[in-house]
């Protein structure tokens, strides 16, 4: 039984053209022009196949320094190079391989299988009960060979801890790498625009990027598959990690009449990562507290993680503008488009977008909870190390948005208790649903300024109306709800109109605050 993962269909994918299509990895490179973009079931699912590809992409392409990278831009991703690196490694990306089958452990066929609902995260198995799935570990099921293909790569990313089947002894597992943080993806026009941005300098002779050891490698390239024991270990490099085996696997296949299918499935505790992930980790952010006083030493980094009630664009100033590395750490890949656009490699005037995926666990990190993706813009005219007063804009006009969230719930928090009556804790959730646009097009008309050196005041200028309006807007549909009289009535009109006039105090002084750091020679 044979599932070559580089001929068959099995990457979802969205074409430049809008429609969707399913493609190998070898077309998943060779035609990624005309591709726009990844395109899984789930944002998880989406994520950890972009670091699959990424990973293969760098041992194939490397690109070994900056006049590689460019030829590869230029050129797009050439047959020549896939073709080689094949001829050594021609066996590795069968799925059903009697002998090293993709990403799996053979020795776990001595294990009791499990049903294939527990190879996907959004059906119920064990442990994990998800929201609207109903699905049981009793009913019979199985997943084509692509699919089940998908759940491998996502399963050994993002896969929630708790009790696994045993090799031996060991059941008890931490929750997959990826769990730990936000996965940021550069995404630009095309899929090759994609990976290509999220490609720093690979070269593990040079130790690039930092840290990689000469000795490298993705999973697959290893002389023999995992132990079926779980163990603890460091990274050697960045593919190696991009391939984490946060799990040990292996998939049970069987012919049916359209092909081969999974309808069963081991999944073991696998490996641990000792390194501290700020130091290894690039596709994500990260960022200190703020030392307290007399506090001597810094505080671990914490990965920016995406939050469900308010937007991962909060985070803007840690996850795009270069800093101080002792306070705060974009993704990698910034840094490097950085230097393109110093070099004139990528225009100034360019915008991409940061596709942030994420996954919430529930108690004991053992339960799905739920999902997401956001995307937030990013003009590569603020990425330049000289723009810092862009962070003290961009940190003012956060704060700004935080402000008044606070403002609406003291609002609502004072009517309640006023009334004697139980609080509504959400009043401020469709006011943070919409921000992200209207943050857009101020992270735009930003970079923008920054990039012709005009004065900033007009997005400053912008941002606050946006805000008071979406605020207001919010205000009015809580007050007008639902219907009040007498004494209700009073209370609300009270309270309405403390928030307005701390509203326009909240944007009034954001406005003289942020324009301390505008471009000063653009007003003269």
């Amino acid at each position: 039984m044979i599932f070559d993962l580089m001929e068959q269909r099995w990457l979802p994918v969205e074409l430049v053209n809008g429609s969707s299509d399913e493609v190998g990895l070898r077309d998943v490179l060779l035609e990624a022009r005309k591709l726009r973009r990844l395109a899984a079931e789930t944002p998880t699912m989406t994520a950890a196949l972009y670091r699959l590809i990424l990973a293969l992409a760098h041992r194939v392409y490397g690109p070994a320094d900056t006049d590689a990278w460019e030829k590869v831009w230029k050129d797009g991703f050439t047959a020549g190079p896939l073709e080689r690196y094949l001829t050594d490694y021609p066996d590795r990306f069968d799925l059903f391989d009697s002998q090293r089958p993709f990403l799996q452990c053979p020795p776990l066929a001595k294990c009791p299988p499990s049903s294939v609902a527990k190879l996907v995260l959004d059906r119920a198995s064990g442990n994990n009960v998800t929201l609207f799935d109903h699905t049981t570990s009793a009913e019979q099921i199985t997943l084509e060979a692509g699919q089940a293909a998908r759940w491998l790569v996502t399963v050994h990313a993002y896969d929630p801890g708790g009790t696994k089947t045993p090799y031996q002894n060991v059941k008890s597992s931490i929750r997959g790498l990826a769990n730990y943080f936000g996965v940021v993806v550069v995404e630009g026009g095309t899929l090759h625009e994609t990976l290509m941005l999220n490609m720093p300098i690979y070269n593990p002779k040079r130790g690039q990027p930092q840290p990689t050891a000469v000795q490298d490698q993705p999973a697959w390239e290893s002389a023999a598959f995992p132990n079926p024991e779980p163990d603890q270990r460091s990274s050697q490099g960045w593919t190696d990690l991009l391939t984490w085996q946060s799990r040990r696997i292996l998939l049970l296949p069987r012919e049916s009449e359209t092909g081969p299918v999974v309808a069963g499935v081991v999944i073991a505790p696998g490996t641990e990562l000792r390194d501290e992930l700020a130091g290894v980790e690039l596709m994500s952010a990260f960022r200190r507290p703020p030392r307290k006083p007399r506090q001597k030493k810094w505080e671990e980094f914490r990965p920016v993680r995406l939050d469900e009630r308010r937007g991962v664009w909060r985070h803007t100033e840690t996850l795009l503008l270069a800093g101080d590395e002792h306070q705060r750490r974009r993704p990698r890949a910034l840094d490097h488009i950085a230097e393109l656009v110093e070099d004139g490699v990528i225009s100034d005037d360019t915008v991409y977008t940061l596709r942030v995926f994420g996954q919430r666990l529930g108690a004991q990190a053992a339960v799905v909870q739920s999902w997401s993706e956001e995307a937030v813009a990013a003009p590569v005219a603020l990425l330049r190390a000289q723009h810092e007063p862009a962070g003290p804009i961009i940190g003012h006009a956060v704060d700004l948005a935080d402000q008044v969230a606070e403002a609406l719930r003291a609002m609502e928090s004072d009517y309640a208790a006023a009334m004697q009556v139980e609080r509504d804790s959400t009043v401020d959730l469709a006011y943070w649903a919409r921000l992200p646009g209207p943050f857009d097009g101020f992270l735009r008309a930003l970079g923008e300024a920054r990039r012709r050196q005009q004065s900033e005041a007009t997005a400053i200028e912008s941002w606050a109306r946006s805000v008071r309006q979406l605020a207001t807007a919010t205000a009015d549909r809580w007050a007008n709800g639902s219907p009040r009289t007498g004494r209700s009535l009073s209370e609300a009109g009270r309270v309405f109109g403390q928030f307005t006039g701390k509203l326009h105090r909240l944007t009034d002084v954001f406005i003289a605050q942020a324009k301390q750091f505008i471009n000063k020679e653009a007003l003269t």
